[in-house]
């Protein structure tokens, strides 16, 4: 909830424990100062005011209590003072003196060379005002529209509470009336449309207009929503919501415990056709990713608003925009050669292509041809001798050979001791699935009893219970848990599991790697607040046996969820040689995973501040946003680019 402070707190100078927490949380461990910066991260700290005033002031005031130039400099930056100083030409480069205009704003001016006791000296003339800066403006214009919406959510949320302790359809009707007033005054407070704000108030008829006891007054907006939230007054006659169609009221159906709605009936996101208020905007270039002399950020932001377009427009469905939807919580898919046309349209498909290769984690082990020519006679043995033959064999040469059991050597032996040598004619359900072929898969690759273990969970994920309301979160089909203290303290790795009878539903599979999407970034965001620059991964099974593998790392304000291997799983002894094939993907996974456990373990056991990636965290669109604006159709023949 949104803290609201009175004009006498907001005079009040931050505490000395405030300014060392923040000098320590953003001044140690950031290089590069700034006011914009130093909002952004305050925005995800759980002590963000709010108030523009108190977040200056402790700006300043941690300013203040720095010393050294980079502190007097940026202290300068942020103060609406001009002002001329002597300067070491150390400060400036050469370029300083012939192209001033450069270093605008922070150098106005540069005036000749002072020579002071043999060192070389520029009097800067200084104008500068951060505070008033464009994107400081842009950036609590935005707080404020996110408040205002978190206003509406409340209203809404009274309502429904207040509603059902109504005891007259007379009082009931008066609630709504208010309530849908209300919402609507907040709403175009948020358009910020003064101009139809003057043509909406001259279309009060005389009669509303009779009705009025003091037409020379308006009540301010905040005093509006407090007298309205208590049901007991209408809005001042002023007030645009008087000249608005009522909304509907809030649902009051609880769509995701109610016994009577089928499990298939509630859906998360289906189809986004209105995103008002979502804007991505430019910030700092500092802070922008680039690949030579491209600036990968600018085009992201690009596309994500191209996608809110998109949702104005034609409306953004879950089998066709994919990467779109997940573009609205800062999450960039790359899959080679299943970019989405609109992607495509701004990136181009070469440097899409490119990103992927830059930023996919490089491979340091490979399967050892030793190993390989072991599994591939121990497969041999099972067709020329017998099961128990082999897998005796291969057991013998287990424990004699420590590199074979690090190359998945357990994990061949415990398919060729369970597979049949036929694949089953019939399609296995999810359970069967997860318990006689996935599962032995996943533990034999991750599982350490001690360290790290394999899930497949029936309650919702914590790290997506930290964003979202009370019986809200959801669950992934498969988790592995970092065990510190004999307690479960992360989540690093997650997936979604299709049994073969949904391999052609392609409403559900496309909703599933997006849910893949949103718990990955949920578990990184937990992950850097803990101190650690790690990375996710994820999984997605559909149908028989085949999984894609997912990694996401956050640079510079984007999620990147990148593609790094499939793997077909076997069903039978004839399918092992194939699957020998595909170990070394399994290699890789294992590798990534084994340096973000290592990463986070080390912050478990030393607790440490938030990583610097701190500052670049996104916020995720949440279920409420799409389920407001959901269409539930689906069909499996729109163009799919998965």
């Amino acid at each position: 909830m949104f803290a609201v402070y009175s004009t006498e707190e907001m005079s009040i100078e931050p505490t000395e424990s405030q300014i060392t927490v923040v000098i320590e949380g953003f001044f140690k461990t950031t290089v590069t100062w700034s006011l914009i910066r130093f909002l952004q991260y305050r925005k995800e700290v759980d002590d963000f005011t709010y108030s523009k005033r108190q977040e200056h002031r402790l700006y300043r005031s941690a300013l203040k209590a720095l010393s050294g130039d980079q502190a007097e400099t940026s202290l300068l930056n942020f103060e609406a003072v001009t002002t001329r100083c002597l300067r070491p030409i150390g400060c400036y480069p050469s370029s300083a003196i012939t192209q001033p205009d450069a270093f605008v704003p922070l150098v106005v001016s540069l005036r000749p060379i002072k020579q002071i006791n043999s060192d070389l000296y520029l009097e800067v003339a200084l104008s500068l005002d951060e505070k008033s800066s464009e994107i400081v403006k842009s950036f609590w214009l935005l707080i404020d529209k996110e408040r205002s919406k978190h206003e509406i959510e409340n209203i809404q949320l009274d309502y429904t509470k207040r509603v059902l302790n109504d005891t007259n359809n007379e009082t009931h009707q008066i609630r709504t009336v208010a309530t849908n007033n209300a919402i609507k005054t907040l709403k175009h407070a948020l358009k910020g449309d003064e101009s139809n704000r003057e043509k909406k108030k001259k279309s009060v008829s005389g009669k509303e207009r009779a009705h009025c006891p003091d037409s020379s007054r308006t009540i301010p907006l905040s005093q509006q929503s407090e007298f309205i939230n208590s049901g007991c007054t209408t809005p001042s006659p002023h007030s645009p919501a008087l000249n608005c169609s009522l909304v509907e009221p809030p649902m009051l159906v609880d769509r995701i415990n109610n016994p009577f709605i089928e499990k298939d009936e509630v859906d998360d996101i289906l189809v986004i056709d209105d995103v008002d208020d979502l804007c991505f905007m430019d910030g700092d270039p500092a802070d922008d990713y680039k690949i030579e002399e491209i600036n990968v950020s600018h085009l992201f932001r690009k596309y994500q608003n191209n996608s809110i377009n998109i949702s104005k427009t034609e409306g953004l469905f879950v089998e066709s925009n994919i990467h779109e939807i997940l573009s609205l919580s800062s999450i960039f898919l790359l899959i080679p050669d299943s970019h989405s046309r609109k992607m495509i349209d701004i990136f181009g498909s070469p440097l899409l292509d490119m990103i992927h290769q830059r930023i996919i984690p490089t491979q340091q082990t490979a399967l050892d041809a030793e190993c390989e020519a072991k599994f591939r006679d121990a497969i041999k043995r099972v067709t020329k001798e017998s099961f128990s033959h082999a897998t005796d064999w291969l057991m013998a040469e287990l424990s004699n050979n420590n590199h074979l059991k690090d190359n998945m050597g357990f994990i061949i032996l415990d398919c060729l001791r369970t597979l049949p040598f036929t694949k089953i004619k019939n399609d296995p359900s999810e359970m069967t699935l997860v318990t006689n072929y996935l599962d032995r898969i996943m533990r034999g690759m991750l599982h350490d009893p001690n360290m790290h273990i394999i899930e497949w969970p029936n309650m919702g994920l914590d790290e997506s219970k930290a964003r979202k309301s009370e019986g809200r979160a959801k669950q992934p089909d498969f988790v592995v848990s970092v065990i510190h203290q004999l307690q479960i303290c992360g989540v690093i790795f997650v997936g979604e599991v299709s049994p073969p009878s949904e391999k052609n539903n392609v409403y559900k599979n496309c909703k599933d790697l997006i849910r893949i999407g949103v718990f990955m970034k949920d578990c990184l965001d937990v992950g850097i607040e803990k101190g650690a620059d790690l990375k996710v991964l994820g999984f997605q099974c559909v149908g028989r046996y085949k999984m894609d593998f997912y990694v996401m790392d956050l640079i510079h304000g984007m999620y990147m969820m990148t593609h790094i291997g499939q793997v077909y799983i076997p069903s039978s002894i004839k399918e092992m040689n194939l699957f020998v094939n595909e170990v070394e993907t399994l290699l890789k996974v294992r590798e990534i995973f084994c340096k973000s456990f290592d990463t986070l373990y080390s912050k478990l056991c030393n607790p440490s501040p938030p990583s610097p990636k701190a500052i670049f965290k996104r916020s995720t669109l949440g279920t409420p946003k799409f389920n407001e604006l959901v269409n539930k159709t689906r069909n499996c023949h729109r163009n799919c680019p998965m």
